[in-house]
């Protein structure tokens, strides 16, 4: 349920947006709380956003810039101090020519290197690093000769060997409708100058991955497919040449159960998702290879689109369906922040009259940064919020 203050605090910027961009007039009136709105050059769809060694906030969207006669994807990436200003001009890639990118994912490697990877088109992959000036410093692309699209699921900093391990799909065949193949693919780059060391391709799993791929701490592969439910797999060895299906989620009452989001920890891999109950849609934890699920989020229909590891648990962002008077709905912001087991620790829906959501969140100095974004205009645009330890955003 909306908290009032909460409702007021939003609507009140949503309202003022035009005019400013700050958190003036708002009420409260606190350094401890706000909403921002950052302001860009097209549409966003936001996707990460992670803490910086200078104590700043690095931020990634995607944008459609709109012109007269097309439309150009962009991955938008600023750097912002803890205040919301932007500290550096905001960076609008590719650069110099008309192709359309598209990021999946970024991090910041354990030497402060960023790296973006993600799509051109759908055709290829593209990864790559920028400086501290967010001034690009290597690129690598991906695309072998007869595919037709890929997906790029996601990454993640191996520190032990010092390689960014990335995982997604690809399409092979004839565009023109003759047979197509499915591959999962996990693939190696050098964190340093992002050189492609191996790529490894299947096409035995039944379904194409719905996350990332994780080698554990035993060399194993492991990753999930989304059909009527989830379905662990496993591979041996990152060639995967056998791979194992060992399983699916279950939970009495559910419909239909989907994983979102994948993360490997020493203590095993744990999941999170949506699942169909009762004509609803909820949240879900579970701890993969057990018949630990726990479910959260008041009832109405959610969405999950990130979540954060962080030093106590998990962040958890994305939005919650408000159904109005008349069969309308609208979306409003969706927070959680769970234990290492899965336990609640707080879980927050507010909004305005407008369609909003968070899509990632980090902690800093005891605070919880997010990005959101709300429709102003005929645009998506991106806002900042900054909220207490347990997601207030009003006192």
């Amino acid at each position: 349920m909306r908290s009032i203050k909460q409702y007021i605090l939003v609507l009140a910027i949503l309202t003022t947006a035009v005019a400013c961009n700050t958190e003036e007039n708002l009420i409260p009136a606190s350094q401890d709380a706000f909403i921002k709105i950052i302001k860009g050059q097209g549409s966003e769809v936001p996707l990460k956003i992670e803490k910086l060694s200078d104590q700043n906030l690095l931020v990634v969207s995607n944008t459609s810039i709109f012109q007269q006669t097309s439309t150009n994807e962009k991955i938008r990436v600023l750097k912002l101090d803890l205040a919301g200003n932007e500290v550096s001009d905001p960076k609008y890639f590719p650069e110099e020519t008309n192709q359309n990118w598209s990021a999946a994912d970024a991090i910041v490697t354990a030497d402060n290197n960023i790296v973006i990877g993600g799509t051109v088109g759908d055709t290829s992959l593209i990864f790559f690093s920028l400086n501290s000036n967010l001034q690009i410093v290597d690129t690598q692309h991906y695309k072998l000769e007869n595919a037709i699209s890929y997906e790029l699921k996601g990454f993640y900093f191996d520190e032990s060997t010092n390689k960014i391990i990335f995982s997604g799909s690809e399409i092979q065949g004839d565009e023109e409708g003759g047979e197509q193949l499915g591959y999962t693919i996990y693939g190696e780059l050098d964190s340093n100058d992002l050189s492609l060391l191996n790529v490894f391709r299947s096409e035995k799993a039944k379904e194409l991955p719905a996350t990332i791929l994780y080698r554990d701490l035993n060399d194993r592969i492991n990753w999930v497919y989304n059909s009527s439910s989830s379905t662990f797999l496993r591979s041996n060895t990152p060639q995967l040449s056998l791979i194992e299906e060992l399983g699916f989620l279950e939970f009495k009452g559910a419909t239909s159960i989907t994983t979102r989001k994948l993360i490997g920890t020493n203590e095993g891999i744990v999941l999170f998702g949506e699942f169909d109950i009762s004509k609803q849609t909820q949240l879900f934890y579970s701890k993969a290879y057990t018949s630990e699920f726990t479910p959260f989020g008041d009832k109405g229909n959610h969405q999950l689109n990130n979540v954060k590891k962080i030093e106590s648990g998990y962040l958890v962002t994305g939005k919650t369906e408000i159904l109005e008077e008349g069969a309308n709905s609208q979306s409003d912001f969706l927070i959680s922040r769970r234990g290492l087991n899965g336990g609640e620790v707080f879980t927050e829906t507010f909004g305005s009259n407008s369609d909003e959501q968070l899509h990632d969140a980090v902690m800093v100095n005891n605070k919880i940064y997010a990005i959101g974004s709300s429709i102003i205009g005929i645009n998506n645009t991106l806002l900042l919020l900054k909220m207490d330890e347990f997601g207030r955003v009003s006192n």
